[in-house]
């Protein structure tokens, strides 16, 4: 599958920046989004393309290895993961004292574009210090050999988990081109690939136990479409799903249904994780909207809707640098009453 007309030059399907088939580039209909949207009218066309190095190490490949034991993984199995968005922004102005807690830091990949510390390097350190890890790997900007070498280290500083995701487009910061060399569920198959020992460059390595592959979900698309980019990431091979920031409840309830379309192209099930902002002001509910991201339920409706399901957890970012540790208290004094 392969289209023309994308700013990105993305392949194999469209991004998280096309809401409401709307391009965030130049607001142009997204050539992705039509595809996906007609894909039951595309007799006998693949919903995943792998990539020529990918499908050469499918023939190396020995079988799988058992998950790392963490805390995240046991919470996961009862719904009651709680992930904690590492911030970033403390880090890079000085700070080196943080908490433990939440069950893993998750560290994003240059949010919004803006060019940030290593999510790579920045696990790594926080590892170092006795934290439970799980960086953003993007597909933008990186080939091939730069994206292995990501997850080389992965396996290499025992991360719990790597999240996979295309990442945010750079234009609207710095004006500069991205590359793409494998598209996100790519991304998780060289990631499985790698994680049971298999390398690009054919040879074979010992791995006892792996990070976990964690993918992403749109609640804020519609479910025909996100219920396919859902279903390529679970034929890519993807062990859960965090998805992208949900600020409504009906966001929440679209959850099972994508799951719901997606077992008419991928068969079986993988733990959701969900995103939530706090606190949600009326200034960052504004930028969501503008962002196509439904607003309009408080925290605690959103959470209380997110317990009610069977979903694996909530990934929470604290949207506050000021009162980061005040604000993460009060969030989590929320959660506790609630999950």
């Amino acid at each position: 599958m392969r289209v023309t007309g994308c700013p990105k030059d993305l392949l194999n399907g469209p991004c998280g920046g096309a809401l409401g088939g709307v391009c965030e580039v130049d607001g142009r209909r997204c050539p992705w989004f039509s595809v996906m949207e007609r894909f039951e009218l595309l007799d006998g066309a693949p919903l995943l393309v792998e990539h020529p190095v990918v499908v050469e190490m499918e023939r190396k490949y020995r079988g799988d290895v058992r998950i790392k034991e963490s805390e995240f993984m046991k919470n996961l199995e009862k719904g009651k993961a709680i992930a904690v968005e590492f911030p970033i922004r403390l880090f890079e102005r000085g700070e080196r004292k943080f908490r433990r807690i939440g069950d893993i830091y998750t560290v994003p990949d240059n949010p919004l574009g803006y060019p940030h510390v290593s999510p790579t390097s920045l696990a790594t350190w926080l590892k170092t210090h006795g934290f439970s890890v799980m960086p953003h790997l993007t597909a933008k900007d990186r080939n091939v050999v730069a994206i292995s070498s990501e997850f080389r280290t992965a396996l290499e500083f025992g991360f719990e988990g790597v999240l996979i995701t295309t990442g945010d487009w750079p234009g609207f910061i710095i004006q500069s081109k991205p590359v793409f060399d494998l598209d996100s569920p790519n991304m998780i198959k060289l990631a499985r690939l790698m994680f049971s020992g298999v390398m690009p460059t054919g040879e074979y390595v010992e791995v006892r136990e792996r990070p976990f592959v964690a993918g992403t979900m749109n609640p804020n698309y519609p479910e025909r479409v996100e219920g396919k980019r859902f279903a390529r990431k679970i034929i890519a091979g993807a062990d859960l799903v965090f998805t992208q920031v949900v600020a409504s409840v009906e966001a929440v309830r679209r959850i099972p249904r994508i799951i719901e379309e997606s077992k008419k192209y991928a068969p079986g099930e993988v733990p959701v994780v969900v995103s939530l902002l706090y606190p949600l002001t009326k200034e960052l509910e504004s930028t969501l909207r503008k962002m196509g991201i439904e607003t309009g339920s408080s925290f605690q409706e959103i959470v209380e809707e997110v317990s009610s399901l069977e979903l694996g957890g909530i990934n929470l970012i604290v949207f506050e640098e000021a009162l980061w540790n005040e604000k993460l208290d009060e969030a989590f004094e929320i959660l506790k009453s609630t999950l």
